[in-house]
Parts: structure tokens; sequence; C-alpha cells
């Protein structure tokens, strides 16, 4: 007979806890469906049901529940609320449960219990995923893209106590206007940091919260918002270097050389500015500036001009520089597939606190694809460049209601996926340009110049 005795008893009661919480993470995914099955592995373990505080009391939706139905909202543009519920009635019912009632009231309440605090945990666990599976390098350098963009939401009076009316929208006749500035990373194409705010705020406060998210080494790539003087040398005194087109403001002398170094004085303190750290800023700062001629059929810009802090011509040439900051458009891409095929553009929650949550998954979706675009990319040795994120997208909607319960279906449904992924491809075309023109006709109505309770009031026509 079997003796069921440990070999260490006096340790039993300390690993106790250990096997109640993989007993916890198992239940919470063994019998989730698709999206679990597919990302769980890159969040670290965290899905599980909280011990204490938020997220701990037991609702009728738990929270790793409202989490994937949530993700599932963000990766499908156009998903409402009663469209998660029904997926998670559809969950309850295969589980053998009693489906929850048709009313989304509940569903609703139990995404304003996820935390910010467990989103950002979540974010940052994706994070470490990332961080040993970095690929590429640009002249053993690693680099980053930061550049700023625009949403709007619904037209609720919280929403707008905190994110103004846009210029020219009259009071109940717009939306409210927010900024987003973003931190990329040039090789995985994953989000690194992000900062909100409202939209007349310049780029250059969020910039300079992004900050710590810059380690020494790195290169930072940007467009001509941020060549600021001040901006330019808290990079260098965390010994990080920049490629940045020369802002419009900033004159240089007309030469014939395509490169040359400069040695840019203090500029006058602004009243803004604290009167001690600027006297801490070193009197001049010196750059190299790069110029080359464009040669795009429509381009407008035929001459730019990019100031850097890599002064030394032989290790990083000119060409090198001009190639480097023509990838700066990887940041363009990646925020028009954020706002348009995860729909940031326009968010959905009435409220500033769900606006923020529904950020934070917004980042969180983003980053999944981009982890599991790089997993495809590193399996089958292929440049991540060439993967088609909006070609996951689409393929994930496949794999989304597919019940993978057992290891070996999860493992044979992932190594199709990536393969999948993998052999979607986005041809090459270099120089290619497209007009930024639209071909279908809108709707013939008239734009709403007063708020809608006051229309309904007045008898009016559409335009023939």
């Amino acid at each position: 007979m079997k003796d069921p005795t440990p070999y260490f008893p006096l340790l039993r009661p300390q690993c106790a806890p250990m096997g109640a919480q993989t007993r916890r993470a198992a239940a919470a995914t063994e019998s989730l469906v698709g999206l679990a099955a597919l990302f769980g592995g890159f969040l670290a373990g965290l899905l599980v049901p909280a011990k204490k505080g938020a997220g701990s009391r037991r609702r009728e939706f738990s929270r790793v529940e409202v989490f994937w139905a949530f993700l599932g909202q963000v990766l499908t543009r156009g998903a409402s609320c009663r469209w998660a519920l029904s997926r998670l009635q559809a969950d309850a019912a295969a589980k053998g449960r009693c489906p929850p009632e048709d009313s989304t009231s509940a569903y609703c309440q139990a995404r304003t219990a996820l935390s910010v605090a467990w989103l950002q945990a979540l974010f940052d666990a994706l994070a470490r995923w990332f961080e040993p599976r970095l690929r590429g390098e640009w002249y053993g350098r690693t680099v980053r893209l930061i550049d700023g963009t625009g949403f709007s939401m619904p037209d609720t009076q919280e929403n707008r106590r905190r994110w103004p009316y846009a210029p020219g929208q009259k009071p109940g006749c717009g939306f409210p206007t927010g900024k987003l500035v973003g931190l990329f990373c040039l090789h995985s194409g994953r989000l690194l940091a992000f900062v909100e705010g409202t939209w007349n705020r310049h780029d250059m406060p969020f910039a300079r919260r992004l900050l710590d998210w810059l380690q020494a080494g790195e290169v930072l790539v940007a467009d001509r918002a941020y060549c600021s003087w001040q901006f330019l040398v808290l990079l260098l005194e965390r010994k990080v270097d920049f490629v940045i087109r020369l802002n419009q403001s900033r004159t240089v002398r007309s030469r014939r050389r395509s490169s040359w170094r400069e040695a840019w004085k203090k500029p006058q303190r602004l009243s803004w500015q604290d009167r001690l750290a600027w006297k801490k800023l070193p009197p001049d700062l010196s750059v190299r500036l790069v110029r080359f001629q464009v040669h795009v059929r429509g381009f407008r810009t035929k001459t730019m001009i990019i100031a850097t802090s890599l002064l030394d011509e032989k290790a990083f040439p000119d060409s090198a520089i001009t190639e480097l900051y023509a990838r700066r458009w990887q940041v363009e891409l990646h925020f028009r597939q954020i706002k348009t095929n995860l729909s940031l553009d326009v968010l959905r929650c009435l409220t500033p606190e769900m606006i923020e949550r529904e950020l934070w998954m917004h980042a969180i979706a983003y980053n999944l694809v981009r982890a599991l675009v790089l997993e495809a990319a590193l399996t089958h040795d292929v440049p991540i460049e060439r993967l088609s994120f909006k070609g996951a997208l689409d393929a994930l909607q496949g794999w989304a209601d597919r019940a993978l319960r057992s290891r070996r279906h999860r493992r044979m449904a992932r190594r199709c996926l990536l393969a999948r992924l993998a052999s979607d491809q986005v041809p090459r075309r270099p120089g290619r340009s497209e007009p930024r023109a639209r071909k279908r006709r809108p709707k013939m109505y008239p734009p709403l110049k007063r708020p809608r309770h006051l229309m309904r009031a007045i008898r009016w026509r559409p335009l023939q």
C-alpha cells in the first residue's frame, strides 16, 4: 500500500496556498472558449478571481468572464454590450448553468468592477512577455516611436466636464474630444505606454510624462512637434538619443552640405517653467542636422531636415538617419490599427471612469494581437513587418467562439492559427501613393445644428 504521508510534513501548510492558487487559475480558464485559450498564456496567470478587494465579490459575472467579454467587444468593431451578453449567455448554457437575463444592466455594472489597477497589472504582465522576445535592432540600438492622436466619445455631461468639445462645435451638437500620446516599439510594434488628456493641450506635456519609459541607449524617433529644446535636453540627460524632424519655427543657414553640426543656445525661460530647474539645464545643445530630398510620388514635402544627437557620421551615416526617419511612418500605421480596426476613434462608454477602462482595454487588446503576431513571426521565421494586423484580427474571429477544452486541441489550434498568420503577408509596395478621397458618397442628410431634442419639435425636410 502506498504511503500517503509527505516527505516533508512541516512544509505542507506553507505549500497549501500554492496549490489552492493553481486550482483557482485552472478553474478560471479551463472552461473558457477561444480568446482565453489563445491569449491566457500572455498574461502570466493574473486572470484569476481576486482573493480580496475589488473583484473578489461573488457576482453573477466573475471579473475573468467580464474581462474576456469586454476584450471581445474591443476586438470586434461595432460590438455592443448586448453582443457581449449573448456570448456570456451561450457560455453559461454550455457549462450547464442558467443563462443570465437579457438585460445588460448586470454586465455593465460588472464592467465598472474591473479596477484600473488590475488592468494596468495585466498590461505590465504582457510587457514582460515581450521583453525577452524583442527582435530586431538598428545599429545595435533599440528604437522607440512617439506620436499623438485624437479620439471622441458619447456626448454626456460627465464626459464634457473632463473632455471639452473641439472648436467649431455647438453645445448639444458635437462630441467630447480627447488626445492620446503613445510610445511604441519600432521592432515589435507594441504599445509601451500612453497618456491621455484634453485636445487643447500640446503634445509636449504628454511626452514629458512618457520619459520614464525610455531607457539609456535607446533612440527616439518623432516628428517636428517634438523638436523642443528642453525636451531634447531631457532626452540627453537620460542618455536617450533622438532622430526628430526639425521644427518649422527654427531657421537654419542655407548650406550645400547634406550634414553639419550646430550649437543651439538655451532659449528664454517661459513663465510656466520652473526657475531652478531651468538654471540646471546646459547653456547649449549640440545637434547634427541631416538634409535629404524626398522623391516619392504623392509626398507634399520635397526637402526635409532631421535633427539628431548621433554626432558620429562614420558610425551613423546620413543614409542610415534618413532610412530610420522614413520608418517613423510605422507609428501612423499603429494608430490606424488601434483607431480603425479596434474602434478607438469613437469610444462608447458614458462616464470618464469607464472611458479610462476602455482605453486600457484597447491598449491590452492591441498588445495581445501584437504578441500573437510576434509569436507567429518567431515560430515561422518571417519578418514581423510583413504580417498583417487586420489579417490577425480576421483570423481571431474564427477562433473566438470555439470551445478548446483539452490541451491537445489547444496546441493544435494554436499551431494552425500561427501558421495562418505567418502565411498572410502584406505585399511589398514601395513608393505606393493613395489619394485621401472617398469614392462612396455619404447620405444627403443635413448636419445637426442644434440639440436633437429641439430638432424633434421642428418640422424639417432632408436635402433633396
